[in-house]
């Protein structure tokens, strides 16, 4: 999100994460396109212009209403730029180890617009006009006192460079993406996708049950999806996740991002353990084995750490015990 500070403008990269508390972060669907506008090259010299003409203003000599009319097109640009170079599936979401749930994975919480986040942009550069002016203040005294003439012109150029480099940054770590991406979706023999391990399609048929809702679409993608990792690691160590890929053209299911509601359960020692299906952008993206609930109780005299160490496979059917949620608890 891009922030005015009077003779400079700050935009991070589009598609790294922001953390604004220990537990919620923003992440970007991979598969979103970038904008076109943001990627322009008239884009970048048109934002640099902007920002670099709202520094040669001086706002300590305006005026009532000169001092609105600035700080609000302040607002408006900001709120603009921000619109413009926000990724699309731009999501807000918060770490599932948070909740006991696999490490690695998020849990979203809702879906962030660009309009909603070009009002909140706005919003701060007219919240922090008055200390931001005052910071401007006292750079453009700090030039001034050591001969720099014109101190304005220079702090526009510098904003110009930096929105400039900040936009050339931006669109190198987009194009680094998508070469990732697509390097990620070919089928090598050191890793990528390959079958899923015939354990795991077991335990997946198991749990889609006929008559929930999705059931039907997410067995056409049980027919085609491909396990992550799978390819050349037969003799890879055990892991709890199983990370899926479907094939693009088989329907998608609503809600497009969920947890199954057929959870299985099964038993090793004194832990009960659960095994959890997530469902991601309408299709199968993983399976995990997390500890079940009881052993978090209080009473519980299970060593969690030692209970998922000890997992060496993934259980037998017949261990297992579905279990369907529904508006009460487990069932």
């Amino acid at each position: 999100m891009p922030q005015n500070f009077g003779w400079f403008a700050y935009a991070p990269r589009s598609g790294s994460t922001f953390a604004p508390s220990t537990k919620a972060v923003l992440y970007q669907d991979s598969n979103a396109s970038p904008r076109r506008l943001a990627a322009s090259r008239c884009f970048a010299a048109a934002s640099a212009a902007a920002f670099g003409g709202l520094t040669l203003v001086e706002p300590r000599g305006l005026g009532l209403g000169a001092k609105a009319a600035y700080r609000i097109t302040t607002a408006a640009v900001t709120g603009a730029y921000t619109a413009a170079t926000m990724p699309a599936g731009t999501t807000v979401g918060m770490p599932a180890r948070y909740t006991d749930g696999p490490s690695g994975q998020f849990i979203p919480l809702g879906t962030i617009g660009r309009g909603s986040a070009a009002l909140a942009a706005g919003g701060l550069a007219l919240g922090l006009a008055d200390p931001l002016e005052a910071l401007d203040a006292r750079i453009t005294g700090w030039l001034t006192e050591r001969g720099v003439r014109r101190p304005r012109w220079w702090m526009a150029g510098i904003g110009m460079a930096m929105v400039a480099a900040g936009w050339a940054s931006d669109r190198a770590e987009a194009r680094a993406l998508q070469r990732a991406l697509q390097g990620a979706d070919e089928y090598t023999d050191d890793g990528g996708h390959g079958p899923v391990d015939p354990a795991v399609a077991a335990v997946l048929d198991a749990l889609l049950q006929p008559g929930i809702p999705g059931a039907e679409a997410l067995r056409i993608q049980l027919a085609t999806v491909e396990q992550q990792g799978t390819a050349g690691q037969q003799d890879a160590e055990f892991m709890t996740d199983a990370f899926l890929v479907a094939h693009p053209d088989t329907p998608r299911v609503t809600p497009r991002t969920q947890v199954w509601p057929v959870k299985a359960r099964f038993q090793r020692g004194d832990a009960q353990f659960e095994i959890e299906l997530q469902i991601h952008e309408g299709r199968l993206e993983s399976l995990a084995i997390v500890l079940a609930e009881e052993v978090y109780c209080p009473e519980s005299e299970v060593d969690q750490d030692e209970a998922i160490d000890s997992l060496t496979a993934w259980p037998m059917i017949e261990e297992l015990e579905l279990v369907t949620e529904t508006a009460d608890p487990l069932s």
